[in-house]
């Protein structure tokens, strides 16, 4: 009986010793960093875009106007011309009746000189000759003018400071001009060789920091395929409107690329024990100040955010270093055993690698490894160190 209620007891202590780890998950906006980035003081942006479309909305609906009023002006002289139309039409009807009966009496004559076994033979095939007129015209007064709006989509219509709004440099604040980006359209040359329309429309790109030029580059500068159709075949205001478009992306990604913070939707487990008798106090703050600064990495996060974000970040990894220190591998029932090191570990490289910290990645990895016989990791710990290796071993 005492065998039973010890085996109890010892099943017991251990359900609730391995339940001691726990994790928060946190959905934050991970940050890839720039190739080239800009200098420290560079806080603010600005887009300028020029183009050499200079029609408006105005105009075009000016223009509509004016031509509606030209088309009531001549409604009366259209009228006029349409029963002048309809009096020769209805002449040439005419001509065509006296045409058709004059051939259906010939065919008849014809017809008519046949043998009867002929001429059955013809109606049995439907040969026989029958009288086709045509139908005769019906006047259809011209319509009114009426005024219809016109759809701008068909014109190359485009506003400069909306195309420069559609340009974000991830990590900086829009308005300034500690950084500017200048980019200058050209109109879209359209070439037609074998039956095939290709395009060039060159778009220049100037970066300028602090007041110095850092970067120049032309897009769309060479002939590429557009269709397979002519040139004279197609919509050519669609086309270039597209085109236009699809360079401001372009645009958007190179700077980005070169010099942007860009967000992506990431999220981070950052486990902790339960701390209800308060033994794990520096662990709970750890994981509140690590919880915090991955919140604040929104999708709009500015560099300054940035900043204090790998600072709070750094605070928590401090704390988990020095609780390291507090370890008895040797003693599982220890406040500070085995899995409160595997957590913690699992927390510095998790943080190392969002942080892109190559060096300190591969240092607590290094520090894995020389104590991972003491660790004893179980399946499924194993597993998600042999995917933190994997990720730190592919670090850029």
């Amino acid at each position: 009986m005492k065998k039973t209620i010890f085996f109890l007891v010892a099943i017991s202590s251990l359900s609730v010793y391995s339940q001691r780890i726990l994790s928060e998950k946190v959905n934050f906006f991970d940050i890839n960093l720039p190739q080239k980035p800009l200098a420290e003081n560079v806080k603010t942006y600005k887009v300028i875009v020029e183009t050499p479309y200079t029609l408006t909305a105005a105009d075009v609906e000016q223009q509509s106007l004016i031509d509606f009023e030209q088309e009531k002006a001549n409604y009366a002289q259209v009228v006029e011309q349409s029963k002048v139309d309809f009096e020769q039409q209805l002449k040439d009807h005419d001509e065509a009746v006296a045409q058709a009966k004059e051939k259906y009496e010939i065919e008849m004559k014809d017809f008519k000189e046949l043998t009867l076994l002929e001429r059955l033979a013809l109606t049995d095939q439907g040969k026989k000759p029958q009288l086709k007129t045509p139908s005769k015209p019906v006047y259809r007064k011209p319509s009114e003018p009426i005024y219809r709006k016109p759809n701008l989509n068909d014109y190359l219509i485009f506003d400069n400071q909306s195309l420069s709004d559609n340009i974000t440099l991830h990590g900086y604040d829009k308005g300034g001009e500690d950084v500017l980006f200048l980019v200058n359209f050209s109109k879209m040359n359209f070439q037609d060789n074998g039956g095939q329309t290709f395009y060039s429309q060159p778009t220049k790109l100037q970066v300028i920091e602090n007041g110095a030029p850092i970067d120049e580059k032309t897009f769309h500068d060479e002939s590429k395929f557009l269709t397979s159709s002519t040139s004279n075949t197609i919509d050519l205001n669609r086309y270039e409107k597209k085109n236009v478009m699809k360079l401001i992306k372009e645009i958007e990604a190179y700077i980005n690329e070169q010099y942007g913070y860009k967000p992506v939707a990431a999220s981070i487990e950052i486990g902790h024990p339960k701390n209800k008798k308060r033994e794990y106090d520096q662990l709970e703050k750890a994981k509140i100040v690590a919880v915090s600064a991955f919140k604040k990495l929104t999708q709009n996060a500015n560099v300054d955010v940035l900043k204090r974000v790998k600072g709070e970040l750094e605070k928590a990894k401090g704390i988990w270093k020095a609780e390291l220190t507090k370890v008895n591998y040797s003693d599982k029932k220890a406040l500070y055993n085995k899995d409160i090191a595997t957590m913690i570990y699992f927390n510095l490289l998790k943080v190392d690698i969002i942080l892109k910290d190559k060096d300190a990645a591969h240092a607590t990895l290094d520090e894995v490894q020389n104590v991972k016989i003491d660790l004893d990791l179980n399946y499924t710990n194993e597993n998600i160190l042999n995917k933190l290796e994997n990720q730190v071993y592919n670090m850029k």
